[in-house]
């Protein structure tokens, strides 16, 4: 007997001690995974004869078996006439390569099994069609590798050929996302895969609103979007996907923010103009443009052009350093993430200068305004003042204006006057009125009479 290795084609003689008489010999030596033909001849007295037709190749490999069952085989889904099988690869596939697996069914109470498909089927998973409509069927799976036909798994109960219903369910991976903040004039998508038997409807609705007319709404089997380009305020708002089939519902809410610079603040306005500083007041806006106002900045219009002069979270702004006698207008702006609003501006410009406090004088510290003295004795008057600018103010005794003499000390401070009389002459009754008058350069500008207070204070000389 002689051996042919196939990619050489190189023969080889069997060489045995003795010869070989039974039909049948272990070949030993050979090289693993090594493939191998064989041919027989036989051997008289009279010579060689011709050698027999060459074996089918055979590698020299540790022994080969079927393979062993699948280990799961289930119905995954199903029609009026057709039934979805999955199942799970051998465990143990016989030490050599799957070629497919062969499917076989049998209908309810019938015993003989019948083979649904009529090629190997290579993946794990079949769809069983032309099925009658409300029947049961079981079903088993066996592997195919080239030693043969593996051992078979059944489905663990019947399956009836009936439409599955099932409700809608929303898949969600890590890219879903509920709420999604857009600045104006962007777009946005939202969009949901789901899935349900039989295929659900999409219908999309805006709470508290219409969809804008720039909104497009795309449904597939499985998806459903809904798009907005040119994002305006009112495309903020919640949006519900619906989802319905025979077998129940779903809905998903969406949050959609369009951020938008704010509106102009309020009323603007002067609270305060003291020495070189203008206190604004103003009112949020009525619009925040779909964000938190950060801050407000005030800019006063000096000679040509506006400059910022800070910003401020509250709603005053005390703007100072300003040159004081020069006329100033004033505008407040709103900002958010988006940016600044419009300017509101103050209604007319303010003059920067001293407050104006009306002249006033007040009698309510003199307890007692009859005062008693002897010839020779001393007196004093003191009344508190207020005004800005400072006050001028005149003493009179009757109609005749007090000065400062060795008799009489008059003295003025921003917040009071005292006159002092020194030497009092015979007593007598008097009349002694105090003009308090605001001081406007060399000209009053008006006597206030209601700031005339009259002290009728008897007097003893």
């Amino acid at each position: 007997m002689e051996k042919r290795e196939k990619k050489t084609v190189r023969f080889y003689k069997v060489i045995t001690k003795k010869p070989i008489v039974e039909c049948a010999h272990k070949v030993l030596h050979l090289t693993e995974d090594m493939e191998y033909e064989f041919r027989v001849m036989a051997v008289n007295d009279a010579g060689v004869g011709a050698p027999s037709n060459i074996s089918m190749p055979i590698k020299a490999a540790e022994p080969k078996d079927i393979p062993c069952a699948p280990s799961v085989v289930c119905v995954s889904d199903s029609t009026n006439t057709s039934i979805s099988l999955e199942w799970s690869r051998p465990a143990d596939d016989g030490g050599m390569d799957i070629l497919g697996y062969i499917i076989e069914m049998v209908k309810g109470e019938e015993t003989e099994w019948k083979r649904v498909n009529e090629e190997l089927v290579a993946e794990t998973h079949y769809v069983a069609a032309g099925l009658e409509t409300g029947a049961e069927y079981k079903f088993r799976i066996a592997g195919v590798n080239h030693v043969g036909r593996g051992d078979e798994k059944e489905t663990p109960e019947p399956a009836q050929a009936v439409d599955r219903l099932t409700p809608p369910q929303v898949d969600i991976d890590a890219t879903f996302k509920q709420t999604h903040i857009v600045k104006a004039g962007g777009s946005v998508c939202l969009g949901i895969n789901f899935r349900g038997k039989p295929i659900p409807t999409a219908t999309w609705i805006k709470e508290e609103g219409e969809l804008g007319v720039m909104t497009e709404i795309i449904t597939t089997d499985g998806y459903s979007s809904l798009s907005i380009e040119s994002c305006s305020r009112t495309d903020t708002g919640k949006y519900t996907v619906n989802l319905e089939n025979a077998s129940g519902s779903k809905a998903i809410t969406f949050t959609v923010k369009v951020m938008d610079t704010p509106g102009a603040p309020q009323d603007v306005a002067f609270m305060e103009v003291s020495r070189g500083t203008v206190t604004l007041t103003w009112k949020p806006p009525l619009n925040d443009g779909g964000a938190r106002i950060h801050h407000y900045i005030a800019k006063p219009k000096g000679t040509d052009k506006w400059v910022v002069v800070g910003n401020t979270k509250n709603l005053t702004y005390a703007v100072e350093k300003l040159n004081k006698g020069d006329e100033y207008d004033f505008r407040v702006k709103a900002k958010n993430e988006a940016g600044y609003s419009k300017p509101r501006e103050t209604l007319a410009p303010v003059l920067v200068k001293e407050p104006h406090i009306e002249p006033a004088a007040d009698l309510s510290e003199i307890t007692n305004q009859l005062i008693t003295c002897r010839s020779g004795s001393t007196f004093t008057i003191e009344v508190p003042i207020s005004g800005r600018p400072a006050p001028k103010v005149t003493w009179k005794l009757e109609e005749m204006r007090l000065k400062s003499s060795d008799r009489v000390s008059i003295k003025v401070t921003k917040d009071r006057t005292t006159i002092n009389s020194r030497g009092a002459s015979e007593p007598k009754e008097l009349v002694s009125p105090i003009t308090v008058q605001e001081q406007r350069g060399n000209r009053p500008r008006k006597k206030h009479e209601n700031k005339k207070m009259h002290c009728d204070n008897t007097l003893a000389i």
